[in-house]
Formats: C-alpha cells, sequence, structure tokens
C-alpha cells in the first residue's frame, strides 16, 4: 500500500526534528564536554597521542592508573568523575546524564530548602538532607545505567545514541587539533599529523 503524500511528509518532518533534538541533546553536549575534558588533559598533559584513537587509549590508561592507589594521581574533580564513570565514550555520556540528573535535583532541593526555611521546622532540613543522599545515590546508579535511562527518555534512543557518539569524536579530533603543533613538538606523533591518521 502506498502512503500518502500527507504521511510522508509528516515522517519526513518527524525525522528532521528527530534528529535536530538528537543533535541538541546528544551531538552537541557530548561535543563541548569532551572537548572540554580531551582539551584540559591534553593540555595538563595526562593524555597523549595523534590520533583519536592514541587519545582513546591514552584515556583507557588513565583511567586504569586512577584505578590503581599506588598510581592515582590528584586530578581535578569533573576529570576524575568521568573516570569514575569509565572514562572513554561510556564515562562521558554517564557523566552528561549525571549532570543532566543532578541539576534538576539541585533545583528541586533549592525549591524544598525554600519551602522548609519559610515553615521552620527543624525535621523538614533533615529530611530535605536525607532526601538529597539517596537521590544523589540513586542518580550515580541511573548515571551508570545510562542506556536504560535514554532508552526511557527519548522516542528515538538511537538516533540519539549516534549523534552522541559523532559529537564526542568530533569533540576529540577537535581537542587534538588544537594541540598539534604541541603534540607535534612532543616527536612521537609527528608522523600521524603529516599523514592525516586518525
Amino acid at each position: 500500500m502506498r502512503e500518502s503524500p500527507v504521511s510522508l511528509a509528516y515522517t519526513a518532518g518527524m525525522s528532521v526534528s528527530s534528529l535536530f533534538n538528537a543533535i541538541v541533546v546528544g551531538g552537541l553536549p557530548l561535543f563541548v564536554l569532551s572537548f572540554a575534558l580531551v582539551s584540559w588533559a591534553l593540555h595538563t598533559r595526562r593524555l597523549s597521542g595523534g590520533t583519536v584513537k592514541a587519545l582513546q587509549e591514552s584515556m583507557k590508561a588513565l583511567g586504569t592508573a586512577q584505578k590503581d592507589k599506588k598510581q592515582r594521581q590528584k586530578i581535578d574533580p569533573v576529570m576524575d568523575k568521568w573516570l569514575r564513570f569509565g572514562g572513554g565514550f561510556y564515562g562521558l555520556v554517564a557523566l552528561y546524564t549525571w549532570i543532566l540528573i543532578e541539576l534538576g535535583d539541585v533545583a528541586n532541593f533549592l525549591s524544598g530548602l525554600w519551602d522548609v526555611l519559610i515553615s521552620l521546622k527543624p525535621g523538614a532540613i533533615i529530611g530535605l538532607l536525607l532526601e538529597l543522599f539517596i537521590e544523589s545515590i540513586m542518580n550515580f546508579v541511573a548515571a551508570i545505567a545510562w542506556p536504560a535511562y535514554w532508552l526511557a527518555e527519548s522516542r528515538h534512543p538511537f538516533l540519539l545514541l549516534v549523534a552522541a557518539y559523532v559529537g564526542y569524536w568530533f569533540g576529540i579530533k577537535a581537542a587534538r587539533m588544537l594541540f598539534r603543533d604541541r603534540l607535534a613538538e612532543d616527536g612521537e606523533v609527528a608522523a600521524a599529523f603529516r599523514d592525516g591518521e586518525d
């Protein structure tokens, strides 16, 4: 059975809006996060590598080193949280998911705090703090299990996942390009930049 032109136009419009949503919700935030974290790690010389694959391997090695108490380095809290979530793409999406969930909970906490301060009930303050603590643990678990969270929150999770990975990959590539001169000076990656490898 042939679909009507109206039906096809509706489906095409739905696809464009779904693609736009996936780019805005998944692609751009993962681009910004991966660019920021990888740039910072390259700036502080915690990562090295002339290709995206080499940078990903360096991220994996850094994550492994952070798990070992003897090799553990003092790093900034955001990078530490990323590595605690597993590092790489999985860890970055978990960090992003955690940030999304926590922002909503912080807003709810602040509005609840305002209500508690107005009512002046001491037990309510303890209850609110206990609720914040429990929500924080639940948010960490939800962030670790981000595929389930995204499946429940998105009408097109596969499209969202693809956009997120593309954003992640381009973020790493952009950070690599930003530091290309310094990486080339390090000597280990001069050939990779010359050959245009990824």
